[in-house]
């Protein structure tokens, strides 16, 4: 079907699946350099403004992706941007996302017995760069790069590209090891639940919380300097896993019983 009007500029990209994800994908992951300028809070500022720029201007005026120049609200609800109600329930769910997570790393490394609480882990710009991992690579990956999947592949597939690719970009091409694999194949699997939930709620923001806060004290609860190499890993992956099991079965018990209202409808 031909696409009329506005939404045929930039039509190109609507049927070349390749292009409009590099377009989507690419710049963003390019942007991440400028937190290598020189500075501790100027650079992830600039990251995070320039990031939300191309996601929310850039990419669906410009572009017309992930379907065709339209309202914002619109290219918001298409992404999972809006809605963000119920906002209690998706707040919630995040953290408890994250608590599960965090609690399972960090009862890995307390059975270690070389767990170091070093709140130096935390430096104050941390919080800053978390902003733009959290908010913004949901936008890119669970949101406008799902959004361009699906146009091409069924629901399933477009979840596994996307995760695939949400976690070999965070692979150190450079320090390859038997470690960096197991690591990547953690991040797909926590990629799995960050699209679940955004799936099962209707709403980017779950996994934003829950992305979030992740980021923000990872480091914190994994700090066992010393520790056994193979035991250590075991543990870690064991319980983090075992926490993205626990945190499915919560996302869906959640939404079953604290569903979202639907609104209401006046009869003419």
């Amino acid at each position: 079907m031909a696409i009329e009007g506005k939404s045929a500029q930039g039509s190109w990209l609507l049927r070349n699946r390749r292009a409009a994800i590099i377009v989507t994908v690419v710049p963003f992951l390019l942007l991440g350099f400028l937190e290598f300028l020189p500075g501790r809070f100027l650079p992830p500022l600039l990251y995070f403004v320039a990031a939300g720029v191309w996601g929310l201007y850039v990419i669906p005026h410009v572009f017309g992706l992930p379907s065709g120049r339209k309202p914002f609200r619109e290219f918001c609800l298409e992404i999972h941007l809006l809605p963000v109600r119920p906002l209690g329930r998706n707040i919630t769910l995040g953290l408890a996302a994250a608590a599960l997570t965090l609690s399972g790393m960090l009862l890995a490394s307390v059975l270690t017995g070389h767990f170091v609480l070093d709140w130096n882990l935390l430096p104050p710009h941390r919080w800053l760069k978390g902003l733009t991992r959290g908010i913004w690579e949901e936008v890119f990956f669970r949101g406008i790069t799902l959004a361009v999947l699906v146009r091409f592949f069924r629901l399933r597939k477009a979840v596994l590209l996307m995760t695939t690719v949400f976690a070999l970009v965070h692979l150190n091409v450079m320090k390859l090891s038997v470690e960096a694999v197991v690591d990547v194949l953690s991040i797909f699997f926590i990629g799995l639940l960050f699209v679940y939930m955004v799936l099962r709620t209707g709403s980017l923001l779950p996994a934003m919380v829950f992305h979030y806060t992740h980021d923000i004290f990872v480091n914190l609860v994994q700090n066992t300097p010393g520790a056994s190499e193979p035991w250590a890993s075991i543990l870690f992956y064991g319980f983090l896993w075992t926490a993205l099991i626990i945190g499915a079965v919560l996302t869906k018990l959640t939404v079953d019983h604290w569903p979202a209202r639907q609104p209401l409808t006046v009869a003419r």
